[in-house]
């Protein structure tokens, strides 16, 4: 075994493995170790669950057959690999019905129902676990029982209008736990009762199934949740002592078991309650905690609900205008959710698509099995005949004589069968590469017609008064420059009277004017450039992808941008190395677009580099300012061979805390006046768009290295 095990069982397992035989104890203990590493270690488990059913259909163990894929489609599932997850479960049930285990089968169809759900198709999420509750009635199994109404509640209690439904589900589910005492499953089904309780504005019931739960999971993470929802019950209640007491609750568990997302819901509780009892001030403060965690562990809805809070809190307060910012980034992030809301959809469709692929490959394969039984059987029955005997030779002449034919015609159909599959193969594996291209390419065109939107406003209410501003003020600067040039005149003849204090005074304030309108004109065209930016960084690009040598690429456009650099800065001295793979594959991409890309990173390059003093006689070579630019061949893990650039610099490097945000719009690190903060963000979204992807490595005092790779596209000609 290639790994080490984590924990003492696995370690025990491990030991089994290595001194058992091939037999059933073996594959247990296979699948016991994958499911100790399935929290730990995901890739270790599935490798582990991989020799498990290859052991079971070595041994024909069917039973550890059937638990080996249980627990693997779990596994895979909790990797997000939804497609394989599924067709594994499909697997476990086909053997499950055919040891008839009526439990490992309910098990299975609840597991799909859930994977369903998290696709976010609840149809047939509804269909598989009325299924399993269907069997599970039919064996009395109390606890899969109650898990299937609790499962059906959770996907009714997703659309208003099924509410009544949930709730229903939800009562049955907790009837079944009670009446086996399943202190596991009896508060989750009560908090969700509760809460459902609670949109209802039904307080009473509400109150008294939190309690319920809250006497089974107190101390624990799941008791932030009725703790928080009693706590704003109290406070619309006008019971603002009782709802602190439960918020503060909420809020030390949190805080105590570092459940950032448990705290951020707690902390938009609290606030609501703090609102109604009118202190403000305080409710301000805990939704800004609150958007600052739910931010950082990217809560999406969290964070539009604290933002909404705030607007409504600060328009209260009579701050309109910190209201309206709020308001303005509520609905930034509901984009987003609407944004992804529509990737999923996207995902949803090509998940179908390939799923609908993979089981016609299967079925032709299972035809391709059947055509080789079909001939394994024909062998058979040409041997059986052959120990007749002598007497029936004429007889088994003629057997042979037919058999041989048939054999030929299986052999001609099985290879018809095989170049089918082949060629179905390559037309999925095309189609799926459209698919792709095409998924990338929506996304692309809906941030870019987002962001289109935003800039135009943009340029609708500012560049008009913009250009006004920057246009008087170099008029006025001219205005400035005659006045003063006619009083220099207007002195010059009356040198013997000499300046009085009004002179002097004037000559102050027209170059106090000058300097103050100077400033204006810079700012002016400062902002202008800013406009510029996001207007660039939204215009839609319409070029055709081509066939490119990046080689080349890189090449020129390393040699503009430093020529460029030192036009500006002639007495830099920036080291170049330069490594170019010659076998580097031909990439199919909009070329101009990652030009900019390529002129970016090195501009940005040079910034950093060009703060070094190299004339410091003292300064190691190893760091004289050095940008390296290298370009490999490389292979993925699924074998699919690509284009690699690497454009690394010996700067001052990049920190932890920024390292994650130098891809956000308007981040930037350089100082006002020197940089918009689009260039890495456009870069990032031109490469995405082109197929490919972006990642930066970097290390404080040592220097940055960003990774740009593509996936090279072959015709079926060059394979």
């Amino acid at each position: 075994m290639n790994c080490l095990s984590q924990t003492p069982k696995a370690d025990s397992l491990l030991w089994v493995i290595k001194s058992t035989e091939d037999d059933s104890l073996k594959v247990r203990a296979y699948i016991d170790l994958g499911q100790e590493l399935m929290n730990s270690d995901i890739n270790q488990s599935i490798h582990y669950l991989d020799d498990a059913i290859l052991l079971a259909l070595k041994i024909d163990y069917k039973k550890g057959l059937a638990d080996a894929y249980n627990v693997q489609g779990r596994a895979l599932a909790n990797q997000g690999n939804f497609q394989d997850a599924i067709f594994i479960f499909r697997q476990s049930l086909n053997e499950y019905q055919d040891l008839k285990d009526k439990a490992g089968e309910a098990n299975i169809l609840s597991n799909l129902g859930s994977i369903y759900y998290r696709m976010g198709n609840s149809t047939k999420a509804l269909e598989f676990h009325f299924q399993s509750l269907k069997i599970a009635e039919e064996i009395g199994d109390k606890r899969r029982i109650g898990t299937c109404f609790n499962n059906i509640g959770t996907v009714y209690q997703k659309s208003e209008s099924t509410l009544d439904d949930a709730l229903d589900s939800y009562k049955k589910a907790l009837e079944v736990f009670e009446e086996i005492d399943y202190e596991d499953g009896i508060p989750t089904v009560a908090m969700n009762i509760g809460e459902i309780y609670f949109l209802e504005l039904k307080y009473d019931s509400a109150l008294h199934y939190h309690q319920v739960a809250l006497e089974l999971c107190d101390g624990t993470i799941d008791a932030t949740f009725p703790l928080t929802q009693m706590g704003e019950i109290y406070g619309a209640l006008d019971e603002f002592e009782t709802a602190y007491s439960y918020h503060r609750r909420a809020l030390g568990i949190s805080e105590k078991l570092e459940a950032k997302f448990e705290l951020t819901q707690s902390l938009i509780g609290y606030a609501k309650t703090q609102k109604k009892l009118g202190d403000y001030q305080q409710a301000i403060r805990s939704l800004e905690r609150a958007r600052i965690i739910a931010a950082e562990v990217d809560a999406k809805n969290e964070l539009k609900d604290a933002y909404e809070g705030l607007s409504e809190l600060f328009a209260l307060v009579g701050d309109y205008r910190t209201a309206y910012e709020n308001e303005i980034n509520a609905k930034s992030v509901k984009e987003e959710i609407a944004k992804s809301s529509t990737e999923d959809m996207i995902r949803q469709l090509q998940f179908e698509f390939e799923l609908s692929q993979k089981e016609a490959e299967i079925e032709l394969l299972q035809k391709d099995t059947e055509l080789k039984n079909a001939a394994v059987s024909n062998q058979r029955i040409v041997i059986f005949a052959a120990f007749a005997g002598l007497f029936m030779f004429l007889f088994i002449s003629i057997s042979l004589f037919r058999n041989n034919l048939a054999k030929r015609k299986a052999n001609r159909l099985l290879q018809s069968q095989k170049e089918e599959i082949h060629s179905q193969r390559e037309k999925v594996e095309l189609a799926l590469d459209q698919l792709k291209s095409t998924q990338a390419q929506l996304i692309h065109s809906e941030k870019m017609a987002s962001l289109g939107e935003l800039t135009a406003g943009v340029a609708h209410e500012i560049k008009n008064p913009l250009n006004f501003v920057n246009n008087f003020s170099e008029v006025s600067y001219d205005m400035i420059l005659e006045i003063q040039e006619i009083r220099a005149k207007q002195q010059k003849l009356n040198q013997a009277a000499g300046k009085t204090e009004d002179d002097l005074l004037e000559d102050e304030l027209l170059r106090d004017i000058r300097i103050n309108i100077e400033k204006v004109t810079h700012h002016g065209q400062r902002a202008d450039a800013i406009v510029q930016s996001m207007l660039d960084h939204s215009k839609f690009r319409s070029g055709e992808k081509e066939p490119t040598d990046l080689n080349d690429l890189a090449k020129k456009y390393l040699n503009l941008t430093y020529q460029s650099f030192k036009a500006k800065n002639k007495e830099a001295e920036i080291k170049l190395i330069t490594d170019f793979d010659p076998e580097l594959p031909i990439i199919e991409i909009i070329k101009q677009d990652f030009g900019r890309v390529l002129l970016n990173i090195f501009n940005n390059a040079f910034y950093v580099l060009n703060r070094k003093n190299p004339n410091d006689e003292d300064m190691p070579e190893s760091e004289y300012p050095t940008l390296t630019l290298t370009t490999s061949l490389y292979t993925n893990t699924h074998g699919e061979k690509g284009a690699k650039i690497s454009i690394s610099d010996n700067g001052p490097g990049i920190s932890d805390k920024i390292k994650d945000k130098i891809f956000q719009p308007f981040f930037t690190t350089k100082p006002t006046g020197e940089g918009t903060g689009l260039g890495l963000s456009l870069s990032y979204d031109i490469v995405k768009a082109n197929g490919g992807e972006i990642s930066v490595m970097s290390e404080v005092g040592k220097g940055t290295t960003f990774l740009i790779e593509f996936l090279a596209h072959y015709s079926l000609n060059d394979l």
